[in-house]
């Protein structure tokens, strides 16, 4: 069993708002049939290291179409009507360390753009716009820089199925839905064979983020049943090519029986100095499908997916 896998990954809780020209007060007041959203946009890491995403814009379009352009403070909240949102993030955006404003970090987005979210009466809710970071830190929550991975792709949804009428993923059909599973950290095992060497990925709980047109059906009744929940990723090499193979990606919760599966074809991937799987980020395409099922119904949506697994 190895420690911590040490790519860094950070986590940007991007939650801005501004109703038109109005000023946002530093208090903000939540009405009834509103929700608070709220938009942390400094992250310091435990070894003392600050973060501050710089020069970023937003368009949120739902119940309320927001835009906001002043990102100056270290912390943004606003309340929202209740209701299913979606945010785009625009404009020269850029990480700095706050110790050297005007610098700029290599930053990578990880997670969809746009992004899909929902906002229930009286909840505080964050979103999290994923970069990967170089270098080595641990963080916080909410802007945050920690070790971790992620699967990221696009999902092109062509199959319904169930006996469940209307289908809950019926405006699905037809659509490409881009997304992210990402985790802070994971540990590591290398299992040998005469033939073929293996390697286990066991993550922490996993953030769940689809992107594009935003979906009742994804932010209501798959996101919150599969969030916080750990995967395992199964990846095998052999010595007489060059290619990966990779288990079936399952995400599963059986109270409420919640399902995501990812079902990756072999990809071309590298090996170690001992034969292993490089846990290095993959391009990848397969098979992708959601489904909820339980005492009486069964409901579910499929598609061709292609995107990137950096498992460390």
């Amino acid at each position: 069993m190895q420690g911590l896998r040490k790519c860094l990954v950070s986590a940007i809780a991007l939650l801005a708002v501004a109703c038109g020209e109005a000023s946002i007060p530093s208090t903000p007041v939540v009405h009834e049939g509103e929700g608070l959203l709220e938009l942390p946009l400094v992250a310091t890491t435990t070894a003392g290291r600050s973060y501050k995403l710089v020069g970023a814009s937003f368009a949120i379009t739902g119940p309320q179409s927001i835009t906001i352009t002043d990102t100056s403070a270290d912390t943004v909240s606003v309340p929202l009507l209740a209701g299913l949102y979606s945010v785009q993030m625009t404009g020269t955006w850029h990480v700095e360390r706050t110790d050297a404003p005007g610098q700029t970090v290599p930053a990578t987005l990880v997670s969809p753009n746009p992004m899909s979210f929902t906002v229930g009466e009286g909840q505080t809710r964050p979103v999290r716009f994923l970069f990967k970071v170089a270098g080595e830190a641990t963080a916080d929550v909410g802007f945050s820089v920690d070790h971790g991975g992620w699967i990221s792709g696009s999902v092109e949804f062509t199959l319904l199925g169930g006996p469940q009428y209307p289908s809950i993923f019926a405006s699905l059909g037809g659509t490409t839905v881009p997304f992210v599973i990402s985790f802070a950290s994971s540990t590591v095992t290398r299992f040998p064979g005469p033939y073929e060497k293996r390697v286990e990925v066991v993550t922490s709980p996993v953030t769940l983020q689809f992107g594009g047109t935003a979906s009742d059906a994804l932010q209501s009744r798959v996101v919150p049943a599969l969030e916080g929940l750990p995967l395992v990723l199964r990846m095998t090499r052999t010595p007489y090519n060059s290619e990966v193979e990779i288990e079936p990606i399952v995400l599963g919760n059986m109270e409420t029986g919640a399902e995501l599966r990812l079902e990756a074809q072999s990809a071309d991937g590298a090996g170690d100095s001992d034969g292993y799987p490089t846990l290095q980020p993959l391009a990848f395409e397969g098979f992708f499908s959601i489904m909820r099922n339980g005492l009486g119904y069964y409901d579910s949506a499929s598609g061709w997916v292609h995107g990137e697994i950096a498992p460390q």
